[in-house]
């Protein structure tokens, strides 16, 4: 006999007469918590909740004991657990050092396999850990087993599902990839995600633009200008040639969205990827951003390999402290811009390939009528998305998604009948209504829960913009999940801050002393667009109607 008393994640496994059943735990919001429904057998085997949150899994299982031999083997199927259909994982497996343990014939990335259903492993005496992961509407699965001498065993793990997006039409993309089209096809169905977007630093011939995986798929045609000072990401475009240092951002964008449209392709989509670069305030001057990547390589896994994002201009001295100020002061800058009477949807990219992140860790999801990738483009292009790195969240207001503009009559007020489906891995830290920059509502989940699950109706009398959040308590890094914005027209008047117009005033100027300090060609063809942008941003103040 062989038997386990262990605690992992806070979770003592302990020996019972039977396997026991996780159930779910459902508000009226539909938060849901992982559960697992073992089936195990030898070698030594136990599963825990892979998401740890209330619940526990308690069995003991024998194992057999061989004579010498200098391994043992296990296969481990993965299914789902209400049609047993086998589920491509994505795995980490490791040893008793906590190593991770490559698996036979998978892919590896930074320590997790790429398994097709079935996990084959043989290995040296010991124990070892695992954890499975099948995207966020899945559970994941954490569990364990010893192998003896000449011990060989065959086990299935099932991970429910808590949430179907695609029943509900929201499809997931992931518009960050520094890896080749042909790997993010083989890890896409692995993270349950519907599309990836491939991004060049230099010009390539592109053969294949999109890459079918079933019915999800890889674009392989976008261009990010790295280049100091810059950050955009112009998808569905290439560049001629190898940018010269003394080409400005903004000729690449005008370039871009000049571009003749080929027979059949999808239309130019411009994005600002790092929201702290040098050049966001021309660039929003243009008039040409179509989309602002609000999560992306500043906001990773496990908080390790995050990119530098430092602004030029502070939106908020001395507020923002430890592993979440990157992810809030990001956020607060996403704010100013619709602060200023900017309307641009935020996106999100994982960076898989570069950081230690999965592919569509940072995701956003585009609700649709139809499965194909200009519909998916055109509703991320109107705002009917929400971005998320952990939570799902799914909200109306007033019955209508993300992107809906509300017009309302001088001297009367909007009702906001704000309704949320939630599903969450991690222990949430508040879920809150953000309407201008400021809180309008604000609940801890117990506190929601005791609500009915449901948020009290939100009163508005002046123009702006809303947002639904929910904000965990992941200690690594900044995880959540925010909607597009919501419009509220006033009289037929967006909101235009004054402040937010001098924020980016602010960061012009700054800009144009970096921009000044380059050498003479770079200096001189930038001088135009930083001429446009200060036009534009006085005559957004001579504009403005709120503080």
């Amino acid at each position: 006999m062989c038997l386990w008393e262990q605690t992992i994640d806070g979770i003592t496994i302990l020996k019972v007469s039977s396997n026991t059943y996780l159930g779910t735990l459902r508000l009226a919001i539909q938060v849901f918590f992982a559960s697992l429904k073992p089936d195990c057998s030898s070698p030594t085997h136990f599963l825990t909740p892979g998401l740890g949150l209330l619940l526990v899994a308690i069995m003991a299982i024998s194992c057999s004991i061989a004579h010498a031999q200098s391994s043992g083997s296990i296969e481990l199927g993965f299914f789902e657990e209400s049609s047993s259909q086998p589920l491509v994982c994505r795995v980490q497996l490791l040893d008793s050092r906590g190593r991770p343990r490559r698996v036979r014939g998978a892919a590896f990335h930074k320590g997790w396999s790429l398994v097709d259903g079935k996990l084959e492993f043989q290995g040296p005496p010991g124990n070892y850990t695992y954890r499975a992961t099948h995207g966020p509407q899945f559970a994941a699965a954490s569990g364990g087993f010893t192998l003896d001498k000449q011990a060989a065993g065959v086990d299935s793990v099932y991970l429910p599902r808590h949430a179907n997006l695609a029943d509900e039409s929201w499809l997931g993309g992931d518009l960050l990839v520094l890896a080749s089209a042909n790997i993010a096809a083989d890890w896409l169905p692995a993270e349950d995600l519907d599309m990836a977007v491939c991004i060049a630093n230099q010009p390539q011939e592109v053969l294949a633009p999109v890459t079918k995986v079933n019915s999800e798929w890889v674009e392989s045609h976008s261009f990010r200008d790295s280049r100091p000072g810059s950050g955009l990401v112009l998808h569905h475009w290439q560049t001629p040639a190898e940018v010269p240092e003394s080409v400005p951002s903004s000729r690449l964008l005008v370039m871009a969205k000049k571009a003749e449209l080929p027979a059949g392709g999808l239309p130019v989509h411009a994005e600002v990827q790092r929201l702290w670069a040098r050049d966001l305030p021309i660039w929003l001057a243009s008039g040409m951003v179509d989309s602002i990547q609000l999560l992306s390589e500043h906001l990773t896994y496990d908080g390790t390999g995050q990119s530098a994002s430092r602004p030029l201009v502070d939106p908020a001295p001395g507020i923002y402290h430890g592993n979440h100020a990157a992810g809030r002061t990001i956020e607060n800058i996403y704010w100013r811009v619709l602060d200023a009477g900017l309307r641009i949807p935020p996106t999100a990219g994982s960076g898989f390939g570069k950081n230690a992140s999965p592919l569509g860790y940072n995701r956003v999801y585009a609700k649709l009528g139809s499965r194909t990738p200009w519909s998916w483009w055109q509703a991320i292009e109107s705002g009917n998305s929400f971005v998320s790195n952990g939570p799902l969240l799914r909200a109306t207001v007033n019955g209508e998604d993300p992107g809906k503009v509300f017009e309302v009559q001088a001297g009367q007020e909007l009702t906001l009948d704000v309704a949320l489906a939630l599903t969450v891995s991690d222990p949430v830290d508040y879920l809150d209504v953000i309407y201008n920059g400021e809180t309008l509502y604000q609940a801890r989940l117990d506190e929601f829960a005791k609500q009915g699950g449901k948020i009290p109706l939100l009163k508005v009398d002046q123009s702006g913009w809303i947002v639904v959040r929910v904000v965990t308590r992941f200690e690594p890094s900044y995880r959540l999940a925010t909607t597009a914005p919501y419009y509220i027209q006033v009289a037929g008047q967006p909101r235009i801050s004054r402040g937010a117009v001098a924020f980016f005033q602010t960061w012009l100027s700054e800009a144009k002393k970096e921009i000044s300090r380059l050498d003479e060609p770079a200096a001189s063809a930038a001088e135009p667009y930083i001429t446009a942008a200060e036009r534009f941003w006085e005559n957004q103040l001579n504009r403005a109607n709120a503080p």
